[in-house]
């Protein structure tokens, strides 16, 4: 009976206790490929957890988006995010598109990859890595090159409340259709926008009035449009970055957010700066991850 009373009583005194905060880091640094079953079919993505994460500090996620026929392994290879994330402390995220039609996304306006639902795939991809790291979620990125900059541009508008800014290297938030546009929805938050675009695009035109493969808005009109959503002031500031690149930059606008178009003056539709690309000047994950980290969410 006495027993009885003192295993009662000591377990009384442990439930009056506050329990102890346990920090789960989740896994350990390195690359991993995730496959995932999403929507009946098998679908992957590489993961790089950065050095030095220990799951006390919340630390910003960075999505890279590759373009149309090209692959994640293609991406990370090509803009070296996973040494970025190492160096930066960032986790990178790098999916691959389906292999249906071309390989790559469908942006809504530009669905030659298939009429798929990417941006529910992508969306899904962002929240379980929130659920096993600890993200901070007011720096949560996506950035993407042609065809994945349509997509980063579509994925910022659609999910503008919650990622704090996008990036797009050689795309564009819409396409003429005869005497109107087909352009992006309108984000229903500020979110911030840095577009890069070569000048000699023959894939990607950067004007409306080039000769290239698709001839889309663009640059200049892409970054007014989003100037325009983000409530900044409609003239920006140029300013020379060395003697190969210009930069327009609008000021803030609604919560702070700004919109900034690099223009490459001698840029085809190659990466600025990746796989010894010189004739941009400038080295486009550079310049993206500074924009990023200048811009987190209000």
């Amino acid at each position: 009976m006495i027993r009885n009373i003192l295993i009662l009583s000591l377990l009384a005194t442990l439930s009056s206790c506050s329990p102890a905060v346990i920090v789960d880091a989740g896994r350990p640094a390195g690359r991993y490929v995730e496959k995932m079953d999403f929507m009946g079919k098998p679908r992957e993505y590489i993961l790089r957890v950065p050095k030095g994460y220990d799951g006390k500090t919340p630390v910003p996620v960075v999505m890279a988006l590759h373009g149309l026929t090209s692959n994640m392994n293609a991406m990370e290879a090509v803009m070296q995010i996973t040494d970025k994330a190492d160096k930066e402390g960032f986790i990178a995220i790098i999916p691959n598109g389906l292999p249906e039609s071309f390989r790559g996304w469908n942006a809504d306006f530009f669905k030659m990859a298939g009429d798929k639902n990417d941006l529910a795939y992508l969306e899904d991809i962002l929240n379980r890595v929130e659920k096993e790291f600890n993200v901070d979620k007011k720096r949560e990125y996506v950035f993407g090159h042609s065809n994945g900059a349509m997509m980063a541009y579509f994925v910022g508008s659609k999910l503008s409340t919650r990622l704090a800014a996008v990036a797009g290297i050689a795309g564009t938030v819409g396409i003429p259709s005869g005497s109107s546009k087909i352009l992006i929805p309108e984000p229903t938050s500020p979110v911030s926008v840095l577009l890069i675009h070569g000048q000699m695009d023959r894939v990607v035109a950067y004007k409306s009035d080039d000769k290239a493969m698709l001839v889309p808005i663009g640059a200049k009109e892409s970054a007014a449009w989003w100037a325009a959503r983000n409530g900044c002031p409609e003239k920006p500031v140029t300013t020379k970055l060395g003697e190969k690149a210009t930069q327009d930059t609008y000021a803030a606008g609604k919560d702070g957010a700004v919109v900034s178009l690099i223009s490459c003056l001698n840029g085809t539709h190659d990466v600025p700066g990746g796989n010894g690309e010189t004739a941009s000047g400038i080295n486009a994950m550079n310049v993206i991850w500074d924009f990023f980290k200048a811009n987190p969410k209000k």
